[in-house]
C-alpha cells in the first residue's frame, strides 16, 4: 500500500455565528450555515474527519506501526482501530483524505451554535480550552478592547465530549507564552492540562499555543507537559515526517467564503 501522499488536513475555527455590531476581532466569527455548508462539502468529497487523538493513531497506522512494527502488531492495530472512522484496512483508511476540525479558545458559540450542525452531520472536533476561564468570559480579549464573549462551562464540555468531541488544552488564561516568564509559561502549558484531566475526568492529548506565539523552548514546555501533540496557526497540513508539535492548520475566518474555502482546502491538499 503506498503511504507517501497520505496528507491530514486541520481547520481553525474560533467562533460560530454573525459578529456583533463594532467586534474588534471580526475575523475569529464563521456563520452558522457557512460552518455546515464547508461541512458537507467536504463530506462529498470523501473526507473523514478526525478528533486529533485519532488523527495520531490513523497518521501512526499509516507511517510509524506499518513501517516499524511486525506483523502482530500491525495485525493488533488493525483490529482495536475501530472508531467514527472505521478500522485503518477498511475503505475510510484507504481514501486517504481526513479533516479535523479544530476550535481555539473554548467560545460558548461551539456548543450554542456548533454541536448541533455536528451532530447533524455525524462528524467530531477538537475543541482547545482556556482551563482557567471555563463557565466565565474571554478575559484575554476583553482586555484588548474586545467585547464579552461566553466561555464554554464544564457541563457543556462534558455534553460535548459525549458527543464524540475531544478537549484539548489552550493554556489557564491565554498568554503570548514567549512574552512571560518561562516558569509562567510552563505553568500555564502544564496547569492547563492537569486542570481540565481533573475536570473532565480523561487525558488531555493535544494542546494549541495561544496567538500560535510559540518557539523552542515552549514546545519543549508542551513535551514535558506530556502532551501528544501540539497546534500552530501557520498554513499547511499534516503529512509525513511532519512535526505533532508544531502541527499546521488552515484557518477559516469571517470572510472565508464558500469559494475561498474550496480554493484554500485545494491550495493546501495540491501544494503543501
Amino acid at each position: 500500500m503506498p503511504y507517501e501522499n497520505i496528507k491530514f488536513i486541520i481547520l481553525l475555527y474560533h467562533k460560530i455565528g454573525i459578529p456583533p455590531e463594532g467586534a474588534k476581532f471580526p475575523g475569529l466569527f464563521v456563520k452558522e450555515e457557512e460552518f455546515d455548508r464547508q461541512i458537507k462539502y467536504l463530506k462529498r468529497k470523501g473526507y473523514v474527519f478526525l478528533t486529533l487523538s485519532e488523527l495520531k493513531e490513523v497518521y501512526d497506522a499509516h507511517y510509524n506501526y506499518s513501517h516499524n512494527y511486525n506483523s502482530d502488531s500491525k495485525a493488533e492495530l488493525r483490529n482495536c482501530l475501530v472508531s467514527g472512522f472505521g478500522r485503518v484496512n477498511g475503505p475510510a483508511f484507504k481514501k486517504k483524505r481526513y479533516a479535523a476540525i479544530t476550535f481555539d479558545d473554548g467560545s460558548r458559540s461551539v456548543y450554542s451554535k456548533g454541536l448541533k450542525i455536528m451532530k447533524e452531520n455525524g462528524i467530531k472536533a477538537t475543541i482547545f480550552m482556556v482551563s482557567g476561564l471555563t463557565g466565565g468570559f474571554n478575559d484575554w480579549d476583553i482586555k484588548n478592547g474586545e467585547g464579552g464573549d461566553e466561555m464554554l462551562s464544564l457541563d457543556e464540555l462534558k455534553e460535548m465530549m459525549e458527543n464524540g468531541m475531544e478537549i484539548g488544552a489552550h493554556t489557564i488564561t491565554h498568554p503570548h507564552l514567549t512574552q512571560i516568564p518561562f516558569d509562567a509559561a510552563f505553568n500555564e502549558i502544564n496547569g492547563s492540562k492537569k486542570a481540565l484531566e481533573e475536570m473532565l475526568g480523561c487525558r488531555i492529548n493535544f494542546f494549541a499555543y495561544p496567538y500560535g506565539d510559540y518557539d523552542e523552548k515552549i514546545k519543549s514546555c508542551v513535551e514535558k507537559a506530556g502532551f501528544t501533540g501540539a497546534c500552530i496557526t501557520e498554513t499547511g497540513v499534516v503529512k509525513k515526517g511532519s512535526d505533532f508539535f508544531t502541527l499546521k492548520r488552515v484557518a477559516i475566518r469571517h470572510n472565508t467564503d464558500f469559494f475561498k474555502f474550496k480554493r484554500k482546502i485545494f491550495k493546501v491538499k495540491h501544494f503543501y
